[in-house]
């Protein structure tokens, strides 16, 4: 359940499209914000970094935080990333390409503006797309007293980063797909970026956390037309209560999914759902957070297979059903050829569980 904060008393905030300037070090830096109006006292805090050559205003644009900032109550905030020795938008996260201090930078804007709105100095996390998940991860290697968790999306960890023992360790959630050319979940020599492959990423962070439980579920197959499918790997038990979320996207690329690419996960909603969690009562609380449900059927070689006891009814684009098929047990099986021409597939369980897939 996502937290509700108490309306002790209220800081007006007015949303605006425009950049707004934090001077830092000696240069004129520039973030937008979107939080509700007005901002409730204790609210979390949440920064979004762009990729490489990308930008604040484009990662606000078609990540959706901002909505669900204000829908759910908090602060979203996009700084913007100064250019690299390349000439390059970027954020060093010891990445090597220029003496740019984004550590010192970041953990300033969101300590000025904890003190400005009286936000959560608990609830403070990071996430970002590519460039911006390499300094995510940073982030919570050096700075684990002011990040309480921290979520990528097509990022890994720099080089210089790998050996990283940070005084804390936080909670991390991490989408990839196995398909992503930039930032290859295997690894490769031609990323710019350099860094880790998502396997050792994962396995850093586990083996700090010491975690001992590995829970794999696949998520419902939303989209056919987008040819991948979706994995959630939970890594659990840890003494502190930390855990590592992994979302594995088959056939994925480099895509902020939900936006682009994949249509089986939503990156803002999952990346919310793992800090709100944390935020409802520290490291310990992810372990009771709403986890997906596995899905009733799967499309995998031209087969539907059914995991799960059910009916099925094949609906076209007015909603009204096609074809329906009553009793499924787990092993049956349709051939995709049955359900070509239909608009959405939707299953549902004897306890009424839902499962829906577009086709389209």
């Amino acid at each position: 359940m996502r937290p509700l904060f108490t309306l002790l008393c209220l800081i007006p905030f007015l949303n605006s499209s425009a950049q707004i300037e934090f001077e830092h070090d000696g240069l004129v830096r520039t973030y937008f914000m979107d939080a509700p109006d007005p901002i409730p006292p204790g609210a979390p805090i949440v920064l979004v970094l762009h990729g490489y050559t990308s930008s604040a205003a484009l990662i606000r644009t078609y990540s959706n935080w901002g909505d669900l900032a204000e829908e759910e109550g908090f602060v979203a905030v996009f700084p913007q990333g100064t250019q690299d020795d390349f000439g390059v938008n970027h954020w060093n996260a010891n990445t090597n390409n220029s003496d740019t201090d984004d550590h010192s930078f970041l953990v300033a804007l969101v300590q000025s503006l904890q003190a400005e709105y009286n936000l959560s100095p608990e609830c403070t996390y990071s996430c970002g797309m590519s460039n911006g998940g390499y300094m995510s991860y940073s982030l919570a290697c050096e700075h684990p007293d002011v990040f309480s968790a921290i979520g990528s999306v097509t990022g890994v960890m720099s080089s210089a980063d790998e050996g990283c023992i940070p005084s804390e360790v936080v909670p991390v959630v991490h989408l990839h797909g196995t398909m992503d050319s930039t930032v290859p979940y295997e690894g490769s020599d031609i990323n710019p970026l350099g860094g880790m492959d998502v396997p050792d990423v994962i396995e850093h962070w586990t083996g700090l956390m010491g975690t001992t439980t590995i829970e794999e579920t696949p998520l419902p197959n939303q989209e056919l037309i987008d040819l991948t499918s979706v994995d959630f790997i939970r890594y659990a038990g840890a003494p502190g209560g930390q855990e590592f979320h992994h979302y594995r996207v088959n056939g994925g690329g480099h895509a902020w999914f939900g936006a682009w690419g994949s249509q089986d996960v939503e990156s803002t909603d999952v990346i919310w759902d793992f800090f709100s969690a944390q935020c409802a009562g520290g490291a310990n609380a992810v372990a009771s957070m709403h986890l997906p449900e596995p899905a009733i059927f799967q499309l995998s070689d031209g087969q539907l297979n059914v995991l799960e006891a059910c009916s099925i009814r094949a609906l076209n684009v007015l909603g009204q059903t096609a074809h329906s098929w009553p009793d499924f047990k787990a092993g049956d099986r349709i051939n995709a050829s049955e359900i070509k021409g239909h608009f959405l597939l939707q299953a549902t369980t004897k306890n009424g569980r839902q499962q829906v897939m577009r086709i389209r």
